[in-house]
């Protein structure tokens, strides 16, 4: 029978940690693929069982940080909805921690303004050159925080939604929320003796990625309150793909916690885990991984794709997943609805292979719709996506839920109007009838809209009313982001809101090579293009040789501090170890060779397994 328990007596000591006496603090280093979330699950349930109910009776939680809201309610579902933790991403985590201390809350946030403005005021008097256009952005940038101060100083109770774009005054952002819940529990002694009261035990996924500050708020109350505060972090050096996590988390690990490592991948096929290995040992003493030994060998193949003007790159990548469906024989690389996940390095990479990218440019920078675009909770885009889509969907078959979409939210329908229930359907279901034929013939967003607002079968959000009066010549200065958005969109198919709304709740087969982070795919085809991706922050282009470091590149790695490489390096194993069967990594490059000799000499791929492409 194949060894495939190696790993098993990580989950023991992992036991032993919690629930033996003394309790003792832990890092688990879990790679690609190793069971991280079932290893998570299993000390839970452990918890939950043995020593829950004993929890709960003193009034005490286990507290669970995950990454996602996909992570959370994953593992709340795995653990029966038990009462004894509390499992939550890490900004409801900490909101949850500080919102009652309101005055502690306005001290910091004024604070931080205030050095804000100091540093602003600071920059326009140096400034030499005061005609720039930096200039002038820092002079209105000056005066915006200076209103924002005088704002701040009125507000009696902050609000906050760890799921929202938080557009109110009195609201905080996303990154405030970190920045002063970390400065709060560093500042307080007392603050660190409640969480380590209400929280005694506190596990952290993902933690390579947790917020630096944060990290270090969590390790202090564990120095200072270890006896009753017992701390597991659960992670992969080699998977940290932000720049504010904590660099070289394994340097401040205490000597006298426990730092078991999971040995096996159980996801990938052979060859993936030979690749991933290779491509680790520069990141990580833990990267070498076990495969299961029945696993499959699999495939991992490299096609590189030279640079021209004019290149159909759909073209192109239907060419690889045909080639990958030859050398697999594997029909799902190919057959019409491929079974392939494909991973660019950006959304806009993604919009433009699904044909909607016209839509998601201006949309994507409105900066209110920062936080919700992408996760399809903008209210503006819910109109559509909630309300007239569903019912022209509905309208193909035998019009159910149009008419309960339109019992919740026409007008025509609302209680003052029962008494004329009657003709009001009859009209409803006429006019439902010219809406679902504009959407379903593909008639613009503004034609759709004027169909809606002419029938007055739905509200329509007052700035898309507004748009839809304008034209794009008519836009200025003078009008808010959104409304300028929504004219430049107007007249494209409602078609790409359709495609939009497939690609955010991710119904088709993309997604970004930092999305998919923690999931698996049996196919997965990784898209490498530095140039069509504009990015600073990753270079495959310096990772496979094709562009010489910069200066700045040389001194950090000199200094031994992170560069654009290592950020690279992580994200390239991240993707390839999604990969369960077969990987295909497309890389798009002005010198095909460099690229092939650099992916050999690496040891990544061999030269039988490299194509090249023109």
């Amino acid at each position: 029978m194949p060894n495939n328990n190696i790993d098993s007596q990580v989950d023991e000591t992992l036991e032993k940690c919690i629930l033996e006496t003394p309790r003792k603090s832990f890092f688990l280093f879990a790679g690609a693929g190793s069971g991280k979330t079932y290893s998570l699950v299993l000390l839970l349930k452990k918890i939950r069982d043995k020593i829950g109910q004993d929890l709960m009776l003193r009034g005490k939680s286990v507290a669970v940080i995950t990454y996602t809201n996909a992570a959370t309610n994953e593992i709340i579902n795995r653990l029966d909805y038990s009462p004894v933790f509390h499992i939550s991403t890490i900004h409801s985590f900490v909101w949850d921690v500080i919102n009652c201390y309101q005055n502690d809350i306005k001290q910091l946030y004024c604070l931080y303004i205030q050095e804000e403005i100091q540093e602003l005021s600071r920059k326009i008097e140096t400034t030499k050159n005061k005609t720039t256009k930096t200039y002038f952005l820092n002079v209105d940038k000056l005066q915006y925080q200076k209103e924002k101060l005088k704002k701040a100083q009125t507000i009696e109770k902050f609000v906050y939604n760890p799921n929202g774009n938080n557009p109110e005054y009195n609201a905080l952002k996303h990154a405030e929320v970190i920045k002063i819940s970390a400065q709060m529990i560093l500042n307080s002694r007392m603050l660190q003796q409640i969480i380590a009261q209400r929280y005694p035990i506190l596990l952290i996924d993902e933690s390579q990625d947790t917020k630096k500050e944060l990290v270090d708020a969590f390790f202090e109350i564990q120095k200072n309150f270890g006896d009753v505060f017992t701390l597991g972090l659960l992670g992969d050096q080699k998977q940290r793909i932000y720049t504010d996590g904590k660099d070289n988390m394994v340097s401040i690990i205490p000597p006298e916690w426990e730092q078991p490592v999971k040995k096996m991948n159980y996801r990938c096929a052979k060859r993936i885990i030979k690749l991933a290995n290779t491509i680790g040992k520069d990141i990580d003493i833990h990267a070498e991984q076990a495969s299961r030994e029945d696993a499959i060998e699999g495939f991992a193949r490299l096609f590189v794709v030279q640079q021209r003007d004019g290149i159909n790159k759909n073209e192109v990548e239907q060419t690889v997943m045909k080639s990958m469906c030859d050398l697999t024989k594997d029909a799902k690389w190919f057959e019409p609805n491929a079974d392939v996940k494909i991973l660019t390095l950006e959304h806009m990479m993604s919009a433009k292979r699904l044909g909607f990218e016209q839509f998601f440019g201006p949309l994507s920078k409105v900066t209110k719709y920062q936080m919700t675009f992408l996760q399809g909770t903008v209210s503006e885009l819910e109109f559509f996506t909630k309300e007239v889509l569903p019912i022209a969907d509905s309208m193909k078959k035998d019009g159910r839920i149009a008419l309960e979409i339109l019992k919740s939210n026409s007008p025509l329908l609302s209680k003052k109007n029962i008494e004329k229930s009657y003709g009001l359907y009859l009209r409803c279901r006429e006019e439902t009838g010219t809406v679902a034929k504009k959407v379903n013939d593909d008639h613009s967003i503004r034609e759709v809209v004027k169909a809606v607002r002419d029938s007055q079968l739905l509200t329509i959000p007052e700035v898309i009313r507004q748009a839809c009066e304008l034209t794009p010549d008519e836009i200025n200065d003078e009008m808010e982001e959104d409304l300028q958005a929504w004219v430049k969109v107007m007249d494209l198919p409602i078609s790409m809101v359709r495609k939009y709304d497939d690609y955010v709740n991710q119904r088709t087969r993309f997604d970004t090579h930092q999305g998919v982070k923690g999931l698996e795919f049996e196919r997965v085809m990784v898209i490498i293009d530095d140039s069509e991706a504009k990015g600073f922050m990753f270079s495959y282009d310096k990772l496979f040789g094709v562009k010489e470091l910069t200066e700045t590149d040389i001194r950090h790695i000199e200094a031994r501090e992170e560069s654009s490489i290592d950020r690279t390096k992580r994200l390239f194993y991240v993707v390839c170890t999604r990969a369960k069967e077969s990987l295909a990594v497309v890389m798009y490059t002005s010198d095909s060779n460099k690229v092939k000799n650099q992916a050999i000499s690496k040891g990544w791929f061999t030269n039988q397994e490299i194509e090249l492409l023109k």
